[in-house]
């Protein structure tokens, strides 16, 4: 006993030695930037009655204190604290941890005199170092949809909070990227609500991709939380399709017998079912999503109450399989990929469905282990804790999982089974005893009985054991709620006798120690925990203690089960009632505190088309942002105290040990392997596309098997491929694809047939599928302050769909809260549905075709009309009904026909009404446009008072003979005095509509993108200099910033990952492009705040662009030569040369940064270099005028030698061209390139300006800012300003977009430096004689005007106008004349041709050389579940891409309104052209181009086009150059409304950077067509023909003239202007009008045409709609108003109307005849007494 004693004593002396006195020091391993840090300090084992002081702070080791100090007091009484630590953003930058290049890491330091006079420590302070991070707070982005259209608005909020979930008001830095990552947005704010709003467009250009949108605090980079949104063309669908698997997975397992099944559900968005068709096909889906389709798998069935199910046999999917030669055991890791289409019966519209997340699996169930410790304590419960879930991801409740527990100890191992059945939530814990010899554990578990998910795990116990382990048992294996109290267990395991008092404990939640505290040692210790909103989502409970000198620890992860947030946000709406369009409905808004709530409502219709991969703002996602604060690693534990802590997210000193530095945010990531399969199923197509391995040579042989919408051979199109190593896979695929298409048959009896598996879908897209759109995709985007309850009262949108409602509440007691979604389904029973074409011309004849849906359970007779509407002509003049019966839950098209007559935005309104409250009102415009094509004219006149001669000017009337006759046409007058405001004010440059107000040019490539910079940067910096921004609306500072951040939003989609630019998104690097955009872009950085980095690496591309001589060259020039000005001929590489020394010069202003000085030098050497070659060009004396002017220009921005400046200067003015006041450079010696014939300036103030080409107008704008370096303002600079100035368009722009860039910055430099404060007066008088008599104006302007500094002036169109000017200000006069003319025979078309023709729609499926046919005589048919033959994959799947509406294939619905259009152009060989031009095709009315045969022509290898754009009617085609041999394209066009007497459009090819410069024709509808026939009624015909002519036959009323018939219309009613007998010479066709062209034969009476006399020739006009055919060779008598056009002559030509007399004269034989002799008679008595005597009152 005594011996047992005294070991005993022994032992406790030694463990009181071990356990010395030491302070410890616990704190959270990352500090956050302006978040306090929490950290904990214990005094252990200190003599009683011992006190020890200290303080606790950061510090920077290299440079002293980070923080301030905190104080601490503690003693064995009081032996621990738990202290806040500030860490504000002023103390870290002092202390330099902003500089640190590496991790940044901190030093936690504890100072305390005890440190070194009791512990004995070397010095007086003990440390951990800790990882500094800028991150701090919170912030969440919410988007307003999940998915946009390029070119759509993205609205978005950012909710700023602190560390503790409350609302910051800290500034905040928003980036938007686009789906490149290239950053094309910035802008800092500040949020005084911390709820920040904003809102940009997409570029319409932009691919499809996932963008984000991050923001961060100013102050912390690491600060930054994005959200991502999806671009991607689509347009909301009409119904939405789903595809639901009876089982989420397929079994692979041999002996599993059991069906596959899928349900097919069609739902229109407001939740109705659909009547229809479903066509489905599956394939085979590798990870890469590579599919390869099964043949006779494909199915066709009828939807009952919008579903239908579908069912493949194991033998039938065996079959399939067995065709690509694998068995089924071999899918696991695949998926099966299935795609349907439905045809809904009323409409024959179209929505499909796919679904690619079915897989090949071995077992219904997955195993997660990873909650489960990895690490063991000998002689303590083992904690196996397991998720199943189901392969649908979610969790499988009463799952039986076994247990095969293998525990091993050297040698010796033990086997224990156990097994249970998963809880409600998937969750399954077993308790492993594991006795204390134990080294290692050797899990298997397997969940399910039949086909088990299996998953194994071993772990181990630590290598050493220590001191002993503490074992922490939590009494309720279930994750505990906010509320909740957790119950948690504590007891020692190997430690026979423990000598500490208590256990020491910690919570960490989000980064921070929430709570520390101890609790007395008993044999079996409890502690709860109370769990509140602090600790969710999550939590780490550590506990330890010290034995024998060491401490010992052990942690536990417990996950807190999502719940609501710490507030409360309900959103309340009567889901029991039905709303309907428009209705009122009430949102009751309920809170907890007072809140600010974001709102926003969204159709649901967005998730069918991709939007579900991007979910709106939830609480699961604050959760998981909250949760990203937490340091821990894994469920706890470790092999000894240092891992426990460091594993929890603590960093931790005892004076003698520490634990490791954290070196970074994340946890490290498990290796894991995934084994990829390699299955040979391909067929015929998968096979060819085998035998290619690179991705570039797979994509050339896809585009060879892409059919065209026009006919080409295999080896025309290879021709056209540039690239020689994509031509011989092209050529290759092409041709095999080919010959697959001509085996096929043309009748297809069936489904299954081995021809039809042809899938077009291997080559294209599946994703991009088109759908139909009518109405607001959001709205409710609001925020309401709320005091626990508000009641909104909103208005619903018109659209039939359900809503998804939205709110976010943001309160300074309960920080953010999201509520849970609600849904407001907005339904009419019966509705109708009316489509409407884009536009249509007057007298073209309309079917509507309004459909109305029936989803009462009873019959409905309604009566259904159009509302009469002035300008439309209408059945019974809209009165007359049509009564329709709809049967229950069906569908019935009514159709009306309609004429419009007046050219105006028409409101067509379509009533059904039935009985009781039953009936619907669709009212929607319709756009109806003139007929011919628009012609535009301009004209500028100098307005100098002080000139004596220019004090008085008569401006001519327009009479152009080709105006269509009853046009109300005007000219348009504006007088400005103030040419700097008016050009770059507000309503110029920084108008509502930008710089596109300047030029009428379409927009499609980078270069034409820079306009939107340039101008808006040069109006900027001009009312910056002037400070004239007062001047102009409040608004307008903020709108230019808006449009110079769109500008470069939209050039970034052309930016190359190297800094360079394309022309195009697929072509190569331009020298000059990239030169343009680095220098707008660098004078752009203050308002655009892009990285300098980037810009860097622009003009580093650059430099390598540089030859030896100091010449730049371009790889690949910009398309079109002219864009680039005056770069043509052999100038090109000189002005090329100082256009990237200028663009050079700009961007030295990005290298301010040190990193970047080397480069910087490196750019300075280049400009060095490249002035001495253009020295040495000036010098020769052989450059052209634009290479001069921009050599001068560049040597002098770049202050060259002196030498140099001079000979460029002298060069440059010997070319100048002076008249008067006006000086310029044109025409001019040196290269001949440059020479163009001369154009002098106007010889005096009374006659116009002449309008000067592109090239003239930018040389002169580059000699402007040569003199404005070298001279300033004088004399010279004066006269090209004045020349230049009146050079400007109606629009305020130039030419084009070069010129127009140029001059506007050479204006606004010299208007900066003429700017004066001085105020004139102009006066202005502007008189006409017009239609309604005499007509004057006096204006009254001087030049510092802004609003109402221009008017704008109407005068008709033939009225000559006079004007009278006063005053000591100069002005200008311009005059716009717009107006539709009947043809185009007098524009030239001698250089450049165009050619379009429209045919019956044709399929190229064989040699493209072969003829065919089309048909516009097939029956239609409504319903395509009653065709005679089914549609085939290959004609669903292939036609789905050649129709932009989802419409259905109906063969005699396609053919009859689907039509081929084929444009040919070609160009003079003689003509210098070979540039960019653009054919702008005016589509015939009611048609829409298809986009999928766009896409093709752009898209693939053998380009045909290289950009293509739709505006409306409008098909823009972009070609890289126009050949000189007839080259042509075609595309499809389907007619969405029904039209007919279908009138010709026109078609426009012109040079893009000459305007003037084009062809312009018009084509017509096919002549065989019914787009030529007459749909309408016979009422509405007749009110269509009211306004045509009537013509009489002879001697109509034979004697039965008493009254005097003829003699009442020619001077009563209607009192005619004119009468003629004439003889008709011939009959010509003029857009949508006849032309006869008449002899006079007799003259009875004029008014106008004085001239009018026998033998003379007169035009008569009558609108082609009108059924009067006057026949060549027959005399007829005419008689009616004057008309407003002349012929090419100048006589008047007359418009036949229902005002005119037309009589055809009897012939002579017929005179003789005894019944019509008295008949004769009375005719020639008219004659003779109107001819002579006229009218007598």
């Amino acid at each position: 006993m005594r011996l047992l004693w005294g070991l005993a004593w022994a032992f406790s002396f030694f463990a009181s030695s071990l356990q010395k006195p030491r302070l410890l020091l616990f704190s959270p391993s990352v500090v956050n930037l302006g978040t306090p840090l929490s950290v904990g300090v214990q005094l252990l084992d200190a003599p009683a009655g011992q006190e020890v002081k200290g303080s606790v702070y950061l510090r920077n080791p290299t440079s002293g204190p980070c923080s301030p100090k905190k104080d601490f007091k503690l003693s064995s009484g009081n032996d621990f604290v738990l202290l806040r630590l500030e860490v504000p953003l002023k103390d870290v930058r002092s202390c330099g941890l902003f500089g640190l290049r590496r991790a940044p890491h901190i030093q936690l330091v504890a100072h305390s005199p005890w440190l070194k006079n009791t512990a004995s420590k070397a010095t007086e302070t003990q440390g951990v170092n800790l990882l500094f991070s800028s991150r701090r707070g919170h912030i969440f982005v919410q988007t307003d949809q999940p998915i946009y259209n390029p070119g759509q608005r993205v609205r978005y909020r950012v909710f700023a909070l602190d560390q503790k979930m409350r609302p910051s008001t800290d500034t905040l830095t928003v980036t938007v990227e686009n789906s490149h990552g290239l950053r094309v947005r910035k802008k800092e704010v500040f949020a005084p609500t911390s709820i920040f709003q904003d809102d940009f467009i997409i570029p319409d250009i932009s691919e499809p991709g996932t963008w984000k949108i991050s923001a961060r605090f100013s102050d912390g980079l690491e600060s930054n939380r994005s959200t991502h949104f999806e671009v991607k063309k689509y347009v909301l669908p009409n119904f939405e399709v789903k595809l639901t698997p009876w089982k989420p997975y397929i079994l692979t397992v041999p002996s599993y017998r059991e069906e596959i099944q899928l349900d097919v559900q069609a739902r229109y968005v407001y939740g109705k079912p659909v009547q229809g068709v479903a066509y489905t096909r599956f394939a085979l889906m590798d990870e890469q999503g590579k599919k390869s389709f099964l043949r006779g798998l494909e199915t066709q069935t009828k939807l009952v109450e919008g579903q239908t199910h579908i069912s493949i046999s194991r033998d039938q999917f065996q079959a399939a399989l067995g065709k690509v030669n694998t068995e089924i055991g071999d899918l696991e890791g695949l998926r099966l990929y299935a795609a349907v289409a439905v045809i809904e019966s009323p409409g024959g519209e179209m929505e499909e469905a796919e679904l690619t997340s079915w897989p090949f699996v071995s077992s219904a169930f997955s195993l997660d282990l990873s909650h489960t410790k990895q690490h063991l304590v000998p002689g303590a419960p083992f904690l196996l804790q397991a998720l199943v879930r189901e392969m649908s991801g979610s969790e499988a409740s009463d799952v039986p999982v076994k247990v095969s527990a293998t525990l091993l100890s050297g040698s010796d191992s033990k086997v224990l089974d156990f097994q249970q059945n998963t809880n409600g939530i998937g969750q399954v814990s077993f308790s492993i005893h594991v006795p204390p010899t134990i080294t290692e554990l050797r899990l298997l578990v397997s969940a399910g009985s039949l086909y088990p998910a299996v998953a194994k795990l071993t772990v181990q116990a630590p290598p050493s054991r220590g001191p002993g382990f503490l074992s922490i048992e939590p009494l309720d294996l279930r994750s505990p709620r906010v509320g909740d109290t957790f119950v948690l267990s504590l007891r020692t395991v190997g430690i026979p006798m423990p000598t500490f008092s208590h256990y020491y404990y910690m919570i960490i939640s989000r980064g921070q120690i929430m709570a520390m505290s101890r609790e007395p040692r008993r044999a079996l210790t409890s502690i709860s925990v109370l769990v509140d909103h602090h600790l969710a989502p999550s939590f780490y409970f550590v506990a330890y203690f010290y034995h024998q000198g060491l401490p010992v620890a052990n942690s536990l992860l417990i996950n807190v089960q999502p719940g609501d947030c710490e507030g409360k946000l309900e959103l309340k709406v009567d889901g029991a009632k039905e709303y309907r369009n428009g209705d009122s409905m009430k949102l009751q808004l309920q809170t907890d505190s007072e809140a600010l709530v974001a709102l926003g409502a969204v159709d649901t219709a967005l998730y069918a088309v991709g939007g579900r991969s991007h979910k709106p703002l939830d609480m699961s996602k604050v959760f998981e942002v909250m949760n990203s604060y937490n340091l821990g690693c894994g469920p706890g534990g470790g092999d000894d105290a240092l891992q426990v802590f460091q594993t929890a997210g603590l960093a931790f000193s005892d004076g003698d040990r520490l634990t490791q530095t954290k070196e970074n945010l994340s946890c490290p990531k498990e290796k894991k392997s995934r084994q990829k399969r390699n299955v040979n199923f391909q067929k015929a197509i998968s096979e060819k596309l085998g035998q290619y391995s690179s991705p570039d040579t797979k994509r050339c042989c896809q585009d060879g098997m892409t059919k065209l919408p026009m006919a080409r051979t295999c080896e025309q199109r290879a021709a056209r491929v540039p690239q020689p190593a994509c031509r011989e896979p092209f050529l290759s695929c092409c041709k095999f694809a080919e010959d697959l298409r001509r085996n096929q048959t043309r009748s297809q009896a069936g489904l299954a047939r081995a021809q039809d598996m042809l899938q077009e879908e291997d080559l294209i897209d599946e994703d991009d599928i088109l759908v139909r759109s009518f109405f607001p995709e959001n709205w409710l985007w609001r925020v309401e302050p709320v005091d626990r309850s508000k009641l909104l009262t909103v208005w619903l949108p018109d659209s039939l769909t359900t809503w998804e409602i939205h709110g976010v509440s943001l309160s300074k007691s309960k920080g953010l809260c999201v509520a849970k979604p609600t849904r407001v389904r907005v339904f009419r029973e019966f509705h109708l549905h009316l489509r409407l074409p884009i536009s249509v011309r007057r007298f073209e004849q309309l079917e509507l075709r309004p459909v109305l849906y029936n989803y009462l359970s009873e019959d409905v007779t309604v009566s259904v009309h159009v509302s009469p509407v002035e300008g439309l002509c209408l059945a019974g003049g809209g009165l007359l009904a049509q009564q329709v019966s709809v049967p229950a839950g069906s569908a019935r098209p009514v159709a009306f026909s309609v004429v419009p007559t007046a050219a105006a935005s028409i409101p067509l309104k379509v009533v059904a009404r039935g009985s009781f409250t039953i009936g619907d009102a669709v009212s929607k415009i319709l756009q109806i446009e003139k007929e011919g094509a628009i012609h535009r004219e301009e004209i500028v006149y100098n307005l100098d008072p002080l000139n004596n001669l220019g004090r008085s000017l008569e401006i001519p009337g327009s009479s152009d003979p080709n105006v269509i006759p009853d046009g109300d046409f005007s000219s348009f007058v504006r007088v400005t005095a103030s040419e700097p405001l008016e050009t770059l004010g507000s309503e110029g440059a920084l108008s509502p509509g930008g710089v596109a107000s300047l030029l009428r040019l379409p927009r499609g490539c980078a270069e034409q993108t820079m306009i939107y910079l340039a101008p808006t940067l040069t109006a900027s910096h001009y009312l910056d200099r002037t400070e004239q921004w007062s001047k102009l609306p409040p608004e307008t500072k903020d709108h230019a910033v808006d449009l110079i951040q769109k500008g470069h939003m939209r050039i970034q989609q052309f930016r190359k990952k190297d800094g360079s630019f394309g022309a195009w998104l697929h072509r190569d690097s331009s020298t000059w492009l990239t030169a343009f955009v680095l220098k707008i872009l660098s004078l752009a950085q203050e308002q655009i705040g892009d990285s300098p980095e980037k810009l860097q690496e622009t003009a580093g591309w650059l430099l390598g662009q540089q030859l030896d001589d100091g010449s730049f060259h371009d790889p690949c020039p910009v398309i079109h030569r002219g864009m680039q000005g005056g770069l043509v001929g052999t100038d090109e590489t000189v002005a090329l040369t100082a256009f990237v020394v200028i663009a050079l010069h700009h961007g030295l202003a990005v290298f301010q940064d040190e990193n970047s000085q080397q480069l910087k030098k490196r750019v300075e050497a280049s400009i060095t270099k490249a002035n001495s070659f253009l020295g040495q060009k000036a010098s020769a004396g052989l450059l052209g005028a634009h290479a001069s002017a921009i050599t001068a220009y560049a040597l002098t921005l770049t202050k060259a030698s002196e030498d140099l400046q001079n000979v460029a200067h002298n060069s440059l003015m010997a070319m100048a061209e002076e008249t008067g006041e006006n000086l310029y450079w044109g025409s001019a010696i040196g290269s001949q390139d440059n020479v163009v014939s001369s154009t002098p300036a106007p010889r005096n103030p009374s006659e116009p300006v002449p309008q000067a080409p592109a090239l003239w107008i930018e040389t002169t704008a580059y000699g402007l800012l040569h003199l404005l370096l070298r001279e300033g303002k004088g004399e010279m600079a004066d006269k090209v300003a004045t020349w230049l100035t009146h050079q400007g368009s109606f629009q305020g722009g130039f030419r084009s977009t070069q010129d127009t860039v140029v001059t506007l910055d050479a204006l606004s430099a010299y208007w900066i430096a003429s700017h004066t404060t001085e105020e004139k007066a102009l006066n202005v008088t502007l008189s006409s004689m017009g239609r309604n008599g005499y007509k004057s104006h006096l204006l009254q302007l001087n030049n510092h005007q802004v609003k109402g500094l221009e008017e704008e002036l109407k005068f008709s169109l033939g009225s000559t106008i006079n004007v009278k000017v006063g005053g000591n200000s100069k002005g200008t006069l311009k005059i716009l004349r717009t107006y539709n003319v009947l043809d185009m025979k007098n524009t030239t078309c001698q250089d450049l041709r165009i050619e379009v023709t429209v045919t019956g729609y044709v399929e190229y499926t064989r040699e493209a050389n072969e003829d065919y046919e089309y048909d516009y005589d097939m029956p239609a048919a409504d319903d395509p579940s009653v065709h005679s033959q089914p549609v085939t994959p290959l004609q669903l799947f292939e036609g789905r891409r050649s129709r932009r509406r989802r419409e259905a294939p109906k063969a005699a619905d396609e053919q009859e309104s689907r039509v081929q259009y084929t444009v040919c152009i070609w160009r003079n060989g003689n003509l210098g052209l070979s540039g960019m031009a653009i054919a702008d095709i005016t589509l015939l009315s009611g048609f829409q181009a298809l986009r999928a045969d766009l896409e093709k022509l752009t898209s693939l290898s053998d380009r045909y086009v290289s950009h293509f754009e739709t505006d409306g009617p409008h098909v823009l085609l972009y070609f890289d150059s126009v050949p000189t041999t007839r080259e042509c394209v075609g595309f499809g066009a389907l007619q969405e409304v029904a039209v007919g007497l279908v009138q010709p459009a026109s078609a426009v090819l012109y040079d893009y950077y000459s305007p003037d410069h084009k062809c312009s024709v018009f084509y017509a509808a096919p002549t065989k067509s019914k787009l030529l026939s007459t749909l309408c009624s016979a009422d509405v015909c007749q009110c269509a023909e009211g306004k045509c002519p009537r013509q009489r036959r002879s001697l109509e009323r034979g004697v039965e003239d008493k009254d005097g018939y003829r003699m009442k219309f020619a001077c009563y009613y209607p009192r005619v202007e004119y009468g003629f007998q004439v003889k008709v010479l011939r009959e010509d066709s003029r857009a949508a009008f006849r032309l006869f062209e008449t002899k006079i034969t007799q003259v009875l009476h004029f008014t106008k045409d004085a001239k009018a006399s026998i033998g003379q020739t007169r035009n008569f006009l009558v609108r082609a709609s009108c059924r009067l055919r006057l026949e060549p060779s027959k005399e007829y008598l005419i008689m009616g108003m004057d008309g407003v056009t002349s012929d090419l002559k100048g006589d008047p030509q007359y418009l036949l109307d229902s005002n005119t007399w037309i009589e055809e004269m009897p012939s002579e034989r017929l005179c003789r005849s005894t019944r019509q002799r008295a008949a004769c008679g009375q005719l020639n008595d008219f004659l003779q007494e109107y001819s002579s005597q006229g009218c007598q009152v």
